[in-house]
């Protein structure tokens, strides 16, 4: 074992007395002045601590004051088997092979590679060392991969080499995870505020949230709170963000979620907003929806925006086909069956044997209001008609345009 040069002056007021020589168990001990000591903790059964006794490799005991040790580390009995062994190794390369793979099947693998380096220092071409370091030849020198990596401009980052560019991105990323993740303990302070003396702290913090990197937490308090008016207050806050992506919960919000309230309150607050070809390109994506409530729940949407470009996909959503699951009463009887869902026609008369899939056309009277909205035109459920009258709107400026040519 050694004892540190950095501690030679440390040990002045330290006991020392010597003891017959033989083999010691191994600790570490890591002093508060940076130093440490390798050796055998003599009395490790004393509590409280006052001291530590160590018996060196050569068999001098010293004696640490209790505060002159920041922390012990025991080593196993492989690491401490290699401390008594390790000298008698000749530093030859032979020597030094042998030792490193006694290492190796002791699995004391940094051990390891200090004596593979200590190989190449003397022999610089030891194929197999070099290889046991993860060298190779290439352009005629033994590198790493580490090396090459490096040469092409890659780092080592969580396990993966990466360009700086893909690092920086991570980066980035990652801080942008740490703030959403704050903005949920934030919020839901603040929910916990809501109805105390700091409730009116608490709707003004989320009301006048400016950082984008909240809406992922506005939405999920959203969709986790059943109280209206916490449930409004989150809209408000979605609408005062106008951005992009808050304006696009405040559509979907509009269309999907259970409640005619919120849905609505999200409609106004896109309503007040300047016109977005984006907003009326999402709720016309929804006139081609298989659920007919969504499709004429679309059109009310449509109809209040004022946007003239959803003319022609109304006239193509106002009859619309949709599949209904109809009752049909007990085997061998005759029964009416009507659709199962709010908008549904009623069905005919059918021979009994169980529920049926039926396909039916719908005339959709919100599709129709919204059209006469837009255009202050009634042609009724007549396609043909609303697409005769769309076409002439668009004739004149085409002629017009013949003319300047």
């Amino acid at each position: 074992m050694r004892i540190h040069s950095v501690l030679l002056a440390f040990f002045g007021a330290m006991t020392v007395a010597a003891v017959s020589v033989g083999p010691v168990e191994a600790d570490i001990f890591f002093l508060t002045n940076g130093g440490r000591i390798e050796g055998e903790l003599l009395n490790p059964e004393q509590r409280p601590r006052e001291n530590y006794i160590i018996q060196l490799d050569g068999g001098v005991q010293v004696t640490l004051a209790a505060d002159q040790v920041e922390k012990v580390v025991s080593l196993r009995p492989e690491e401490a088997e290699y401390q008594r062994i390790r000298h008698q190794y000749p530093d030859t390369v032979e020597g030094q092979w042998e030792l490193a793979e006694w290492c190796r099947q002791k699995r004391l693998l940094a051990q390891r590679d200090v004596h593979l380096q200590r190989i190449i220092e003397l022999d610089p071409d030891h194929v197999a060392a070099r290889r046991a370091l993860g060298y190779s030849q290439m352009e005629g020198k033994w590198q790493t991969t580490e090396d090459v990596m490096r040469s092409r401009g890659y780092q080592r980052y969580q396990g993966a080499w990466r360009t700086k560019q893909e690092i920086e991105l991570l980066e980035a990323r990652r801080q942008q995870e740490q703030i959403e993740k704050e903005w949920f303990q934030k919020i839901n302070r603040w929910r916990g505020w809501l109805g105390t003396d700091k409730g009116e702290l608490a709707r003004q913090s989320i009301v006048t949230i400016k950082d984008p990197l909240a809406i992922k937490a506005l939405v999920a308090s959203l969709r986790a709170e059943r109280q209206l008016g916490v449930r409004l207050l989150y809209i408000e806050a979605l609408a005062h963000l106008g951005t992009a992506e808050a304006i696009r919960v405040l559509a979907e919000t509009a269309m999907e979620d259970y409640d005619e309230e919120v849905r609505l309150t999200c409609l106004d607050y896109l309503c007040k907003m300047p016109p977005n070809p984006e907003v009326t390109t999402f709720f016309v994506g929804y006139l081609k929806h298989k659920d007919n409530v969504l499709v004429n729940r679309a059109a009310g949407a449509l109809g209040r925006l004022g946007d003239r470009s959803a003319v022609g996909p109304l006239i193509d959503a106002l009859i619309t086909r949709h599949k209904y699951k109809v009752s049909t009463g007990s085997p061998g009887t005759i029964s009416a069956g009507f659709g199962s869902g709010p908008g549904a026609p009623p069905g005919g008369l059918a021979v009994g044997g169980g529920p049926k899939i039926v396909i039916r056309n719908v005339m959709n009277q919100p599709v129709l209001d919204a059209l006469v909205a837009l255009t202050g035109q009634n042609f009724h459920f007549d396609q043909q008609a609303w697409r005769y009258w769309l076409a002439s709107q668009r004739r004149p400026e085409s002629i017009e345009g013949r003319r300047d040519q």
